[in-house]
């Protein structure tokens, strides 16, 4: 990243393109995220997203981060000892997803990246931090249930996540 010295000014619009930038990602996904666009809902010109950032990437990339902070948080919960299995698996649930509703282009892209995407180093990051959220959500559902069976606990982990979340976790009984 470009590592300019910035007034309080500079790193206020520096801050404001990442989070219009990261809106246009969650909303209209990575084609809709040009400089133009981003510069135009910035209401700035075109060339700050050099001055700023070096390149559209640098851009993209810091609004990545900003975006991705929200998920690694979201995954942490499932290593909280202080919670029980049951306890993190609902907070883990909620809290992705709100975020996949909050950012439901970068979700998206996560689920059915197309070959572009996949090769991006951030879709390579997310997928890695989406499978290892995966690995967790067996381990609480293995303590949880006491099976053991992969196949059969991630059977049993799909079905509750596409099924039975309302049921399961207490917001219909």
């Amino acid at each position: 990243m470009n590592q300019k010295k910035l007034t309080g000014k500079g790193e206020q619009m520096k801050e404001k393109m990442v989070a219009i930038t990261a809106r246009i990602l969650r909303e209209k996904g990575f084609k809709a995220a040009t400089v133009r666009t981003i510069a135009k809902e910035a209401n700035v010109n075109i060339a700050a997203v050099r001055y700023y950032f070096g390149s559209k990437e640098e851009l993209i990339g810091a609004a990545l981060e900003y975006m991705m902070s929200a998920l690694e948080n979201v995954v942490s919960v499932l290593d909280d000892s202080r919670l029980s299995p049951t306890e993190r698996m609902k907070k883990y649930i909620l809290g992705y997803f709100a975020l996949a509703h909050k950012h439901p282009a970068l979700f998206r892209s996560i689920s059915s990246p197309s070959s572009t995407d996949a090769r991006e180093t951030y879709f390579i990051y997310l997928n890695l931090l989406h499978d290892q959220s995966w690995e967790k959500v067996i381990e609480n559902m293995a303590a949880i249930t006491g099976y053991t069976d992969r196949r059969d606990l991630e059977l049993k982990c799909m079905q509750i996540l596409c099924c039975g979340i309302p049921y399961h976790f207490g917001k219909q009984q």
